[in-house]
Formats: structure tokens, sequence, C-alpha cells
């Protein structure tokens, strides 16, 4: 007998009873949550609940195994009966496995006993009953809350009326309030509570939003920032009552959720359309918004990284480019979605992100790469001299050490690097001939060694330099170089404008790696440039040592940094959305 399962969530323990109340009347019943279905498959059953699934297999008969298990559940048991019965060995493990299956997927729930036969009067009405007996781990407790916590609702109009509509058809006490100063403007309506939970919500045109749950002030300030940057959400036009009908109970579910202790409807609504099938732990959650929008009628949450703390930095190629999606959200996000398209992916992969064009190894390495330029040109208002982004501390700090290296080469005292230490590299070879042969560039390179583990590569056409790079080895910073500059022609035959100067690219950005294989010195030429960052940080210390290096101040920006000083306002919250997920910006001076 084999379970095969998706999604698992957190277990879900059914309550103990002591031996002193076995004698009495059970206080609370095992019962199946209210959202969890079943359906026979040729081998076994299939059962699925709010966000999770699992099947078991072991015959046809487990289908009437689980019709006579899951009637019983569905009417409640007390807790000590929630067992395998007694018999067949090959049924006692049949209902041992559905239980046990049933518990990790948390599709069983305690509900106090009056609850289930009626004679609690202060139990919620049915419908309330069957919603929180679907989501809430104590459905008691959650129920409890509602009824002792009143909402004050400020705020009049469709939205307010549809708020205040959910949150009475539900048990919750409302009090009216008046609409604070501040909020002048910029919502329709704040739900709010005694604990200093609120929520705020605005419908104007053909858009509505639901700022994340926060305290007053926070929620405030969250419908400002988002109506500024919400498309159509700074329409004075009224919205038609459908939009705001949604928008008011949605800014009710919130509050309920919060109020009774359950996860926000944006973790759930993440949980059922995360296409990665993500273990929670492994996703990286942000407050979000949700924008409604009347043409198609639409709600989806988005995530708001201005209201989101700093986090820790990625460590794979894999999980930066996740992280990137909350970056380049279409409805909030601070910069442009970097998009292949019909660019060609061949020799070079393009992608392009507004103005910007990333060049990488991969699809996936241009993307980063284009959104990295993306933010490094709206940090410096245009001049991205000064300015390096990455995705950990160890990039940005690697890029902007290689740039002040380039922009001191000709003050070094370097040492040049014979073609023999390059040309029997793989890599170096191939992206050398894409631009040479497939481009027909007229191009030469120039190899110095800047310190022990420090190279200089240096490609130029014509007699302008079209791209360079510092590596810790020679056959990497050709390969680099070549790369970078194979990318820029490959854009410009596509069409595509790239502003003119070197283009560079760097080993210190995190590559892809191949999957269950490790990568060691006799194969890394075969997944280029996976393993080059085995020599990073010699690198970055062979620079650090450079004169003109170790006298120029490199700084990393944190939260609150004088630093900032003289960044536009668009520069500051840019930086704070990157530290919300993860990456480094740090700035330097000559």
């Amino acid at each position: 007998m084999t379970t095969l399962a998706t999604r698992t969530v957190p277990t879900q323990r059914s309550a103990r009873v002591s031996p002193d109340q076995r004698a009495q009347a059970p206080r609370t019943l095992v019962r199946l949550r209210p959202i969890v279905h079943a359906t026979p498959t040729p081998q076994g059953v299939h059962v699925r609940g709010w966000s999770s699934s699992f099947t078991v297999k072991g015959g046809s008969g487990l289908w009437k195994l689980w019709q006579i298990l899951s009637a019983r559940l569905i009417e409640g048991l007390p807790a000590e009966q929630v067992v395998a019965p007694t018999g067949r060995p090959e049924v006692v493990r049949a209902v041992t496995l559905l239980l046990e299956q049933l518990r990790e997927h948390d599709m069983l729930v305690d509900l106090p006993a009056g609850w289930v036969d009626g004679t609690d009067p202060a139990a919620p009405p049915a419908d309330v009953c069957a919603w929180l007996s679907s989501v809430a781990a104590d459905p008691a407790d959650a129920w409890c809350r509602l009824r002792t916590t009143p909402v004050r609702l400020t705020g009049d109009g469709p939205v307010a009326e549809a708020a205040a509509g959910a949150l009475a058809g539900i048990g919750v006490d409302v009090v009216p309030g008046a609409l604070p100063a501040a909020a002048d403007g910029v919502t329709d309506l704040v739900l709010s509570t005694d604990a200093g939970v609120a929520v705020a919500a605005r419908c104007r045109g053909e858009v509505g939003m639901v700022v994340p749950v926060s305290e007053v002030d926070s929620v405030l300030w969250s419908a400002r920032e988002v109506t500024r940057r919400l498309a159509g959400a700074a329409d004075p036009s009224g919205a038609p009552y459908a939009l705001s009908a949604l928008v008011g109970s949605a800014a009710a579910h919130r509050i309920v959720c919060a109020v009774a202790g359950l996860a926000d409807p944006a973790v759930e609504a993440a949980e059922l359309h995360d296409d990665d099938q993500q273990p929670a732990p492994a996703r990286l959650e942000h407050p979000s918004v949700l924008v409604a929008r009347l043409d198609p009628l639409s709600l989806t949450y988005h995530p708001f990284l201005p209201a989101a703390p700093a986090v820790p930095a990625a460590d794979t190629l894999d999980e930066a480019l996740r992280r990137v999606e909350a970056l380049v959200d279409a409805e909030l996000g601070p910069l442009a979605e970097p998009v292949a398209g019909n660019l060609p992916q061949v020799p070079a992969a393009l992608a392009a992100a507004g103005d910007v064009v990333g060049v990488g190894a991969s699809t996936d390495a241009a993307r980063l790469d284009a959104v990295l330029r993306q933010a490094e040109a709206v940090l410096a208002g245009g001049d991205a001299g000064h300015f390096a982004v990455g995705v950990h501390d160890r990039h940005a700090q690697g890029t902007a050490l290689r740039r002040l290296a380039d922009a001191a080469v000709e003050q070094l005292d370097t040492t040049p690097v014979a073609d023999d230490e390059w040309i029997g590299s793989p890599a170096a070879r191939r992206w050398w001939k894409a631009l040479t042969l497939r481009f027909g560039q007229p191009a030469w390179v120039h190899v110095r060694r800047l310190a022990p583990d420090a190279v200089h590569a240096q490609i130029a056409c014509g007699g302008e330099v079209v791209a360079w790079a510092v590596e810790a080895e020679t056959a990497d910073a050709v390969a680099f170089a070549a790369l970078a500059a194979v990318g820029a022609a490959q854009a410009r035959e596509a069409g595509l404008d790239v502003p003119a100067g070197p283009v560079t690219l760097s080993g210190a950005a995190p590559a892809a790696r191949p999957a269950g294989e490790d990568v060691t010195p006799w194969s890394a030429g075969w997944h280029w440039p996976a393993g080059v960052d085995r020599g990073e940080d010699r690198l970055q210390a062979a620079l650090r040592a450079l004169p003109p290096v170790a006298r120029a101040t490199v700084w990393r920006l944190g939260e609150l940094s004088s630093a900032e000083d003289g960044m536009t306002e668009q520069a500051a919250q840019l930086r704070r959305a990157l530290s919300a997920v993860g990456f480094t910006v740090v700035r330097w001076a000559s």
C-alpha cells in the first residue's frame, strides 16, 4: 500500500482526552474539514483539501473503506476513537494510513461538541462554522476572537457599505468612526481594532486596492504609495458598484483573518498559485496589495516591497530569479520585466528590460543581468558609474572592485599575458570565435595581469574598447569579455539600441549549476561559468590590495545610510525594494 502526496502543510494534531473526561460527554469532536473531498481511483482513493492533496493506492476496496471512515468523521468522533479498528490486518493498515495522511495534510479539525450537535447557543451560524472548520487551526478560538473584537469602520460610500455588510454577516461588531485627516484623498475605507490592527481600501474608476494589514499610520502610508504607483488608482471618478462591493468585501476579509488569527488571504493565494510547488518555508513572502480591476473583472495580490523588511541574500541563481519577480511585478514593481521575447538566444542569450539589454550565457543569466543593469541606472539617475547592485554582498562588492580596477588599469604596473594562457579554454575560444567569425568583428584582445590572482582582459574593435572583464583566471577574463562583446554585437544586429561604451560581465554573479553534479576543476569548462566563483575571494583580496583601489571608499547601503544623500526619491525607494528581496547595493568614491 502506497501513498502519494502534494503540497504538504503543517500537521494539525487532534486534541487528547484525559482519562477522567472519558466518562463524560466529550468536549470536543474530531471532524473532517468541510473543504475535504475525495475521488475514487482505479487502485485506491485521491483526497484533496484546501491547499494539499494525497493519493493512497491499495486496491479498489479502499474507496468503500474511505466512504465508511469519512462518514464517521463528518459526524464527529471523540479524539480517542480516531484510531484504526481492530480486525483484519489489511484493513487496520489502510485505515491507519488514511488517518495519518489526513492529519499530515491538516484535513482533520477539533470542534466543540456543542457546535456539532447544535446544543451550544454561542456557536457561530452554520455558514461561518463551515468556513472556520475549513480554514482555522482552532475554530473555537477564532470564533471567540471574532465575537469579542469590535472593528471600527471609518469611511462612507459603496466600499464602506460592502465592508460593513460583510463584517455584520460574519458576526463581527462594527463601530462607526471618522476618517483621519491623513486619509483624505488617499483611501475610502479604514477598518481597525483597538489592538492597532488596520487595513485600508480605495476604489476609483476601474481599479481598486486593499493594502496589507498593519497599524493605522502604516496602512495610510501604504495606501498613499500604492495610489501613486498603481495605474488608474488616482482616477477621481467613482467606481462601479460591482467593483466597490468586491473591494469592500475583500478589505473585510483581510481584517477578519487578522482578528481571528488566520493566515492572510494573500498567503493562501500564493500557496494555491505557486507554480514551482515550493514548500512554504522556501518561498519569500512579502506584504501584498490586493488589486481589483474591472475590465476584465479580476482580483489579484501583488508584492509591495516598500513595506517589506530586509531579508537574507539568495544563494542560487534560481532563488535570485524568483525574487526578481517581485521587483518586476506588473502592477507595483519598481523595475521593468526582463523579456527574451523574439530576441535571438544564440550564441549569447539576450533579455530586454525597458531601455536596458542584459547578456548572459543562458536566458536566466541574461534576465538577471538586465534587472541589475536597470537597477543601477535608476539608482544613479542615469549615470550608473558609482553604484553596483548584486544578488548578495560578494556579488556587489566584486562588481564595484572590478570597475575600480578597470578605471585605474592604466595607472597600474601590469604584466602582459600571452595568448597561450587562454587559447586552450573551451569557453574563451567559443566566445572569441563567435565574436570574430560569427559576427565578423575585427577584434583584438589585450590581456594584462594586475596581480597574481587578478587578470584584466580588454577587447577592442576598430580602436574602440567594446568589452572588458577582470577575473582570477586568464581564461575566465577573456571568456567574460568576449561574451559581453558578442552580446553587444548580437543585440545591435537584432535592432536593439545598445549604449556606447564597453559592456561588462563577471564571475561574481551567481551561475546555474548542473543538477546533481559537482563542478570540479576538470569539469568546469563543461558548464561555464559555473565554478568561476571558486576564485572570487582570492580575486577580491588581490583587487583591494591595488593602490588605486585601496584609496577608494566602497560602502554597502543599509536601511538607513548617509550614503543616500543626493539620491532621488525613486532611487531611495528602489534601494529599499532591493533590500526587501535580499539584494545588495554598494556605492563607491575614488
